[in-house]
């Protein structure tokens, strides 16, 4: 005959986990390293829910993710969806340094975006001879990215009366006041400060160097605007964003048998806060003919974009 605890035992047994549960949770508020290994738990915990291991949104940001994402939290997948944007270890590092202050103040949600890069990277390269890992990951015209990722890290404030702006920004160490739409200086801010090539060598940096996987290695159907590439290390599907509402529910059909799919609409930069001066900003700066070589003669451009697309955007940007 089993063994049977007394309801009065197992009753016990579970108020002692919950106070120790209570006990680590009020210590991880106040100590990094139990912080942080208390939500990697969290995360192990919220894995084991499904069946099948994570999908991952691995792209550089803006580019249309946070549409996919949460398209995809709308559908039955039985997999945990993590919205990332790099998986180096060295960067890991460097921005978990960055962020360690972050611990108990309004910032804390970004250092926990660095948590769970470390969670993902581990698991990943623990489950490579698993069950393979679903990864979505996009592309956009580079100078139309670049601009909106320039502007996703400035803060934007302006006057009741609309006639100046304070823009600040700790990524770039500025802070201007712009008056009568005068964006010269931030125009010059943005040439000396951004990093220029982040999207066309994005998937040499990050799926080449951690996933071992070269997107260049085989031709983009550049008129279908998307291409699934069944890898040993994860089956990764890649769209393109100027494609995505033509594409997106074949796609989705196609990578993981999902019917009628639609994209949703979200993180949409021109209805931002800093909507006004970023479209001036669109409309007015000024590439020279070397910015527009590096952009669009680059392996990525040529890669992803056919030439009519490419003279399309050169034509946008050339004024």
């Amino acid at each position: 005959m089993p063994n049977v605890l007394p309801s009065s035992l197992l009753s016990i047994g579970r108020s002692a986990s919950r106070l120790r549960h209570r006990a680590i949770k009020q210590l991880a508020q106040k100590n990094y390293y139990a912080a942080r290994a208390f939500y990697h738990y969290g995360l192990r915990h919220k894995d084991r829910q499904f069946r099948n291991p994570p999908l991952l949104v691995y792209q550089m940001g803006k580019v249309g993710s946070s549409s996919v994402t949460e398209s995809l939290k709308t559908a039955n997948i039985d997999r945990p969806i993590y919205h990332i944007h790099f998986l180096r270890p060295d960067l890991i590092d460097e921005y978990e340094q960055k962020r360690r202050d972050y611990l108990a103040t309004e910032k804390e949600g970004d250092l926990k975006h660095i948590w769970q890069y470390q969670h993902l990277y581990k698991q990943l390269h623990h489950n490579l001879n698993a069950k393979k890992w679903k990864i979505v990951t996009l592309v956009r015209d580079p100078i139309a990215r670049n601009l909106s990722d320039f502007f996703e890290h400035i803060e934007v404030v302006s006057s009741e009366s609309g006639q100046h702006w304070q823009l600040k920004s700790i990524e770039f160490d500025f802070e201007i006041t712009i008056f009568n739409n005068n964006l010269e200086r931030l125009t010059e801010i943005f040439f000396e400060k951004y990093r220029h090539d982040f999207t066309i060598t994005y998937f040499d940096r990050e799926f080449k160097e951690v996933l071992n996987i070269d997107l260049f290695a085989n031709d983009f159907p550049r008129s279908e605007g998307f291409k699934i590439y069944r890898e040993k290390e994860a089956d990764v599907l890649l769209l393109k964003l100027e494609h995505l509402n033509h594409c997106f529910t074949q796609a989705f059909k196609a990578f993981l048998d999902i019917d009628d799919l639609m994209p949703a609409k979200a993180n949409i930069s021109d209805k931002k806060e800093f909507g006004n001066i970023y479209q001036l900003f669109k409309n007015s700066i000024c590439f020279p003919e070397s910015y527009l070589d590096t952009m669009y003669q680059s392996k990525f451009a040529r890669h992803f974009y056919s030439d009519a697309e490419i003279d399309l955007f050169r034509t946008k940007w050339s004024r």
